[in-house]
């Protein structure tokens, strides 16, 4: 009888001790999720912040191929809602690591003029306030950036970027 018992109490103790187990590796897996989803994430963040400094040093540089080459690559209102990955579309990579890569693209929404007023030229808004105190004009752009983590997660930031043109 007491063997009996014995037995019985083994395979309980036994059968807790794998759902246990379970538990803890499931538990482990999504905390490695949930890490790989948060590199990914900011990764695709430091590549909008690349997308910004590319994107004004080629309008400094007059290289209007990179964000408004009158194609629908670089116009964002043709690509702004599509949902499909292709790393073709995007023409920066951005921290590679093996085969893995943030990808950018900057695309052109549109231009308009800048509403404005001599006190806001006076008022220490500095080149701003001069171009918008004479009817400055500004320009805005969609700054896309995609990274694909270890684990298949995805994370896409857009940054809408305006700037002020002088």
């Amino acid at each position: 009888m007491v063997f009996i018992v014995a037995v019985i109490t083994l395979a309980l103790l036994g059968i807790m001790g794998l759902a246990a187990s379970d538990t803890a590796h499931l538990n482990m897996l999504t905390a490695a999720n949930g890490q790989d989803a948060k590199a990914a994430f900011f990764l695709a963040d430091s590549g909008v912040n690349a997308g910004h400094e590319y994107l004004e040093h080629a309008i400094a540089a007059v290289n209007s191929t990179f964000y408004n080459d009158g194609t629908p690559a670089t116009n964002a209102s043709a690509w702004a809602a599509t949902s499909g990955f292709k790393p073709s579309d995007f023409p920066i990579k951005w921290h590679c690591q093996g085969t893995s890569a943030t990808y950018v693209r900057v695309g052109f929404i549109e231009t308009g003029l800048m509403p404005g007023s001599a006190i806001q030229g006076g008022s220490g808004y500095g080149n701003a306030g001069g171009g918008a105190a004479s009817g400055g004009t500004w320009s805005s752009y969609l700054i896309r950036s995609r990274r694909q983590g270890a684990r298949n997660t995805v994370a896409e930031v857009d940054l809408g970027w305006r700037h002020v043109n002088q």
